[in-house]
């Protein structure tokens, strides 16, 4: 059963009546009795609890699964309060930004007690959002933090901590003997390269797993090339080695995020002979590297023309599950999409009902061949 976050308002009503004189006595007065009906009034005028709820849910892409897990998380937690009206829309893919500004739009139109968003590019819905607050609609992240919210615009966000999770699939390459390995061996002379691919460096989610892969790795990577490492690809990210490098770490980033650009982003990418390991940073990332890769056959351990390439990857899906099942991926990090829809739509309910609400860490959890089956870690593996 997914977590349940439970969030509550209490109230407390204190009245002290006093009155100071000069030398004299402060004298005291009692407010007369509230009758019963008084207050049952009272407690009516000031609950905010409502028959009926209405929350509209705007996601970034109709393609992706976890995408779709998402729904099905908000949809359950609806269910479960039985009084919740839910409706969902999204944009065909992250790409089309000019798409999800129509649909947020639309749904503000609409006028419901909340909004539940997984923004495509949280710095182009500005106008939006403060539409939204100065309409008195609460507006709830899941999926994808704000950076720049404008004041009063957003209720919480339900997320990953992006850098953390990246951070760790950082951490579990440098557990890999072989590529330690190679890192030792690596010279300024017969440099070493480890690619980290994204759709794009705009989206928050891609920015912070781009950001804590490479800045992870970077200072990992100092224990066998003191100096010598560098961050290169793209100028929001790099970082210069204090000596010729002999690891470079490279953010690979194509001109577009459509799914063509992504996979021949990643077929650049390993043409290079260079490239010890690669990161995925999500579900189409991943789908490009095994497209350009023969379906993934390309990395068999065996006899696979990527043989010693290291990939890893972020978040589940069949594809995912199926490449890390067969080794043809190191591994993965994994998120928990089914809550995180569950719980923002439970937080919208806590925001309409003038509740205390706050931010809410989805935490995320590594996985490999060894250990997918586990129930912990399989329950969250969506197809």
């Amino acid at each position: 059963m997914k977590k349940t976050l439970l969030l509550g308002v209490a109230a407390v009503c204190a009245w002290s009546l006093t009155a100071c004189g000069s030398g004299a006595e402060a004298e005291t007065t009692t407010a007369p009795e509230t009758t019963k009906q008084e207050k049952t009034e009272m407690e009516t005028e000031n609950s905010k609890e409502k028959d009926e709820y209405y929350v509209e849910m705007v996601g970034n892409s109709f393609a992706i699964q976890f995408c779709n897990i998402n729904v099905d998380g908000a949809k359950a937690a609806a269910d479960e309060l039985g009084n919740v009206k839910l409706n969902y829309n999204a944009s065909q893919d992250s790409s089309q930004v000019q798409e999800q500004i129509d649909i947020l739009n639309q749904a503000i139109a609409k006028k419901p007690d909340a909004i539940l968003i997984a923004a495509a590019d949280p710095d182009a819905l500005e106008a939006q959002m403060i539409k939204a607050r100065d309409e008195g609609i609460p507006v709830v992240a899941y999926d994808i933090s704000f950076n720049h919210a404008p004041e009063g615009a957003l209720a919480a966000t339900v997320s990953t901590n992006n850098e953390a999770a990246a951070g760790l699939a950082a951490e579990k390459l440098m557990e890999n003997e072989a590529f330690v390995e190679q890192v030792k061996q690596a010279t300024a002379e017969k440099p070493m390269v480890v690619s980290c691919l994204a759709p794009d460096a705009v989206m928050t989610a891609h920015e912070q797993r781009i950001n804590g892969f490479t800045l992870t790795l970077y200072e990992l990577l100092q224990e066998y090339q003191p100096g010598a490492v560098e961050i290169t690809g793209h100028t929001s990210f790099e970082k210069a080695s204090e000596n010729p490098a002999a690891v470079t770490i490279r953010a690979e980033i194509p001109p577009t995020k459509t799914d063509a650009d992504i996979r021949n982003q990643a077929q650049k990418m390993i043409n290079g002979n260079d490239v010890a390991a690669v990161f995925c940073v999500n579900e189409a990332s991943v789908t490009a590297l095994l497209s350009a890769t023969t379906d993934g056959t390309d990395h068999d351990r065996e006899k696979g023309k990527y043989k010693d390439l290291i990939a890893i990857g972020f978040d589940a899906g069949k594809t995912m599950k199926g490449a890390v099942a067969s080794q043809y991926f190191y591994g993965a990090v994994a998120q928990d999409p089914f809550a995180m829809g569950y719980e923002g739509l439970k937080i919208c309910i806590d925001a309409v009902n003038g509740g205390e609400v706050k931010n809410l860490d989805d935490p995320a959890v590594w996985y490999d061949h060894t250990n997918m089956e586990e129930d912990d870690i399989a329950k969250i593996l969506y197809d």
